[in-house]
């Protein structure tokens, strides 16, 4: 989630819990831009101490006020995280929530 707190980007992460095995999982994100044609990128990383410092998934966002939806496949039963990357400057709002398949609206 990125947010302005006090006229300054501020980024936000909420972890309720670890990934659980065998679950198929996709992202829901969404963000908004005040110049046409900004995209972010999205990856997922094990938020495991210790872990290999490779993304598990990527994708890319549109800041088109567009909700996407896409699946990221299984991951490891453990902490996942997920990391908005990009030019954030004129991004007034983004987020990206991680969570089983099920779980998400389907990809319109």
């Amino acid at each position: 989630m990125v947010s302005r707190k006090d006229g300054h980007l501020d980024s936000k992460s909420t972890l309720h819990r670890s990934a659980r095995k065998g679950h198929e999982y996709g992202i829901q994100a969404a963000c908004t831009s005040t110049t046409s044609g900004t995209a972010l990128s999205v990856e997922v990383r094990s938020g495991k101490p210790g872990a290999a410092d490779v993304a598990l998934a990527t994708g890319t966002i549109p800041c088109d006020g567009t909700v996407t939806v896409n699946g990221v496949g299984t991951l490891p039963a453990e902490p996942i995280l997920v990391y908005l990357h990009g030019d954030q400057s004129g991004v007034p709002s983004a987020y990206a929530i991680l969570a089983p398949v099920s779980a998400l609206p389907a990809a319109g």
